[in-house]
């Protein structure tokens, strides 16, 4: 009887610190820029945790996948979107970071990004093609850029051999295209991508394919990206299935700044509604927290991985 008394005990302390805890704290939340997926699908996060855990306020911040990560490790957001392979290469210190960046966990995985090259000319067959020609990709700072680079980089190019390279946002780079001042753009983005299917509703868009040769360098680069394809009828005017590449993006968090006990809650609350999210991606039809659970080589935060060990998923 004492020792049923005294578990009793314990659980209601526990829980009594969880509250407490939960009604104090307040997190910035870093998403991404203006046009994309992730600043709408932060949003719709917000909204589901701070309906789950009681007192729990977060404040959404724009970003981008490079940006995010410093927001963790100085300090200015406790939790953030990112790509695994700008994850990965800030925990090693690879470029384009100078050293290694510590304090970052996983709390969940997402879905995967495509790399997607929309040209309005169809004399442009390939992403050699591009030489001599107007591009544009998003501003230095989001991991899409630095994949631009490694992707033309793969197939000979630079931005040194374009006639010109614009960094702006989704939703000026569909607009330049549109106004004939880009040749084409590369964004890496859930499929479908909402600027893209603008774009080819409006003038006859080809997405412009990464072949097996050339994906194979890509990988030998950073082994985060996988193969992946972009089904036919994805967007208007498309007939075929599109080899490209892709890799996965999570939830990240700061391993000191966010608790043990918060980021179990945040684990458990997606995992309880993160269907929802669909509503804001098609990328997360069917998301459980199986998905959630993958490694995807970063490591859990801590609370986080003690509720997907309860789930039996880890």
């Amino acid at each position: 009887m004492r020792n049923r008394i005294a578990f009793l005990l314990l659980f209601a302390l526990i829980n009594f610190c969880w509250t407490g805890e939960s009604r104090s704290q307040r997190l910035v939340f870093m998403t991404g820029p203006a046009g994309g997926t992730w600043y709408p699908l932060g949003g719709a996060v917000k909204q589901l945790l701070e309906q789950e855990i009681d007192g729990l306020k977060i404040t959404i911040r724009p970003g981008a996948g490079l940006i995010n990560i410093k927001g963790i490790a100085t300090g200015k957001a406790q939790i953030a979107w990112g790509n695994v392979i700008s994850t990965v290469d800030a925990m090693h210190g690879r470029p384009p970071f100078k050293e290694s960046v510590t304090g970052l966990c996983n709390i969940a995985a997402f879905y995967y990004q495509f790399a997607q090259i929309p040209v309005t000319d169809f004399s442009i067959n390939s992403i050699s093609d591009l030489r001599g020609r107007a591009l544009a990709t998003l501003p230095r700072g989001n991991t899409t850029e630095v994949a631009a680079r490694n992707i033309l980089g793969i197939f000979g190019l630079s931005y040194d051999d374009l006639s010109k390279i614009n960094f702006a946002s989704v939703t000026d780079q569909v607009n330049m295209m549109k106004d004939g001042q880009i040749d084409g753009f590369i964004l890496i983005s859930s499929v479908p991508a909402a600027g893209i299917l603008d774009l080819s509703t409006s003038r006859p868009t080809r997405l412009l394919p990464i072949p097996d040769f050339e994906f194979r360098k890509l990988k030998e680069k950073n082994p985060g990206w996988s193969r992946a394809v972009i089904p036919a009828g994805t967007y208007t005017g498309q007939q075929e299935d599109l080899p490209t590449a892709s890799f996965q993006m999570h939830m990240l968090a700061s391993c000191t700044d966010v608790s043990d006990q918060l980021s179990y809650r945040i684990a458990a609350a997606l995992a309880k509604r993160g269907s929802e999210l669909s509503a804001v991606t098609a990328m997360l039809e069917g998301y459980n927290i199986h998905v959630m659970a993958k490694d995807v080589g970063v490591p859990f935060h801590p609370g986080a991985e003690q509720f997907y060990i309860e789930q039996g998923v880890r």
